[in-house]
């Protein structure tokens, strides 16, 4: 059965972008009021600010990123930060956090900020692994290019929903190399055929729709899409970030994610809130604090 546009709204909805723009919101102000101990008088004058907007890493019109290089930049102390936006594999873009990160980019020099795109499922084409694909290029395509940059390799990552999904496997199944440092995971999902089997109405259909068929189907793909089983005893620090009531993703998503992390001695921590598919307003700050003392903790 296809999916329904209803169920597209839904999983693309307003509360969830308003959640992440407020999260990128409060870590403007806690940046601003840090400046991430980097005084602005303190900054390396002799590279300047770069920026470059809608970089292909690949040659579908949807494998770009905006790359945001921080002036005074300097392998020892610049890292990277990427954002992975959400919308349920078939919808949103990395537009909806551009002018949060326009605020965030000027404060210091201690990160380069990447906010990509990738091939998105629609009318049967780009299921998966193709969004697995994607980001794990534009990654290679950023850490390629770290020294002409002037920045250091070390990674810390942020994902919402769909984009916590993407996250969670770049850091635990294509971090050979170990430059992901750190990943923050929002109202995610790591089991697939659990999320197939748990999910509300519509959510059946959706991941049908994205991983072209259901579990009985495509058995092993469901398996091989799910960060949780490949959790091991290098992944890099997770920060889990999930409310109790949701159910497009089921709270037990991230508790059995928290207990794979457990058994595999990998620093973790589950920041959860009474709530659904958004981070409720009086958590809003809280969270944002957690997800980048989280980033800078691991990435420095």
């Amino acid at each position: 059965m296809p999916i329904s546009s209803v169920t597209v709204r839904r999983i693309c909805c307003p509360a969830l972008l308003l959640c992440v723009f407020a999260l990128i919101a409060a870590a403007c102000t806690k940046l601003g009021s840090t400046a991430r101990d980097i005084a602005a008088e303190d900054r390396v004058p002799s590279l300047p600010a770069m920026e470059l907007l809608n970089e292909h890493y690949g040659k579908d019109s949807l494998q770009v990123m905006d790359i945001y290089l921080p002036a005074g930049r300097d392998p020892s102390i610049t890292h990277i930060m990427v954002f992975v936006h959400g919308g349920g594999w078939m919808g949103s873009d990395m537009r909806d956090y551009t002018p949060h990160i326009d605020n965030m980019k000027n404060r210091d020099s201690k990160y380069t900020y990447v906010n990509l795109n990738y091939r998105l499922v629609r009318d049967g084409k780009n299921t998966f692994p193709a969004a697995e694909e994607d980001v794990n290029a534009a990654l290679q395509y950023v850490w390629r290019l770290a020294d002409s940059f002037h920045i250091s390799r070390a990674t810390g990552i942020i994902g919402t929903s769909a984009g916590a999904h993407l996250a969670a496997l770049q850091a635990s199944k294509h971090n050979e190399k170990g430059y992901i440092k750190a990943a923050v995971c929002l109202l995610g999902v790591y089991d697939m055929q659990r999320f197939y089997q748990e999910g509300s109405a519509g959510v059946p259909e959706l991941a049908a729709a994205v991983l072209g068929g259901t579990p009985g189907q495509r058995t092993d793909l469901y398996r091989s899409s799910s960060p949780l089983f490949y959790v091991h005893e290098k992944t890099p620090p997770t920060l889990l970030i999930h409310g109790t009531e949701d159910t497009l993703a089921r709270y037990s998503q991230a508790v059995a994610m928290d207990s794979v992390l457990e058994k595999a001695g990998v620093v973790h921590e589950l920041y959860s809130f009474k709530g659904w598919h958004a981070i409720p307003a009086d958590k809003i700050v809280d969270a944002a604090e957690k997800m980048f003392d989280f980033i800078a903790k691991y990435t420095k």
